[in-house]
């Protein structure tokens, strides 16, 4: 095995403020992946020494977006979660955690981004920590998640705080939301049936749907566990969604009514690795 290189700058120099800044992006990229990776992986990966390993973490770490721990780092959390969301957030973390992920390629520099509640949308809030883009969020946590992590813009709606989901719902909120146009908007649901996607809750569905007025592209992310439940609020009819990001492979059925429905559908496989789920509890597969 060739050795990794052993220069104190391992192309500080010669790549300077940009070239380190592409390396710290990469190193994220790869802890998100992982969920959890080490020190001697990181510098495999990016052909540097384990010693710029450890500077680029420690200075991750003091902008907030890993925490590491002994020889290794994985995806800081900003918040103590209470107990409602903590066993939301562990119910299927790995298919979350995949879906997240190919959300996240989505994402362009630059983009205005919509971001709603949930599970699956704050695990995706954090792989989208440092990126030059907007987001605008009516969840609390989202915004809290994403504080401090330049250049990222985070705009968070007002209204009314929902307790449980850390959501602002209501006039207020809609106001906000409708000021702006947005590239992608990225939402989750409780349920799935050939009426459409659902929630439980009439004031979060009624602001997914001003969120939905507003975007070019909207996009759904989803685990399995969601089909044919049906739920009071609905959020949209099935072809009214742009594009499904589900953890496949999905039942035929529904991948013909999905496709019929005119939406565009990517199956991920989902991750045999433990992995970190919204509330940063470590999950297995």
């Amino acid at each position: 095995m060739a050795e990794r290189p052993r220069d104190a700058a391992d192309g500080e120099v010669r790549g300077g403020t940009r070239g380190i800044r592409a390396r710290r992006a990469a190193v994220l990229a790869l802890i998100h992946q992982t969920g959890e990776c080490g020190v001697e992986r990181l510098a495999t990966e990016l052909a540097v020494s384990d010693a710029t390993v450890r500077r680029d973490l420690a200075a991750l770490e003091r902008q907030g977006l890993v925490d590491r721990t002994w020889g290794a780092a994985r995806a800081h959390v900003s918040l103590r979660y209470g107990d409602a969301f903590v066993r939301r957030a562990a119910a299927g973390a790995a298919a979350k955690h995949a879906v997240a992920l190919a959300a996240a390629q989505l994402v362009e520099p630059n983009m205005v981004v919509g971001l709603s509640g949930g599970t699956t949308c704050t695990v995706l809030a954090r792989m989208l920590r440092g990126r030059a883009i907007n987001i605008v969020t009516n969840a609390v946590n989202v915004a809290t998640e994403l504080y401090g992590a330049r250049p990222t813009k985070v705009i968070l709606t007002g209204g009314a705080l929902k307790a449980n989901s850390y959501e602002l719902v209501g006039a207020a909120a809609d106001g906000i939301i409708r000021s702006y146009h947005l590239d992608l908007f990225f939402f989750s649901c409780s349920g799935v049936s050939e009426a459409g996607f659902s929630r439980r809750d009439h004031a979060e569905a009624a602001v997914v749907r001003t969120f939905r007025s507003v975007s070019e592209r909207t996009v759904l992310l989803l685990d399995q566990g969601k089909l044919d439940n049906h739920n009071p609020a609905l959020v949209a009819r099935l072809e009214e969604v742009d594009d499904v990001i589900v953890d496949g492979p999905l039942p035929d059925v529904w991948r013909a009514r999905l496709r019929l429905a005119g939406t565009r559908v990517r199956e991920v496989a989902r991750t045999e690795r433990h992995v970190p789920d919204a509330a940063g509890s470590v999950a297995a597969a």
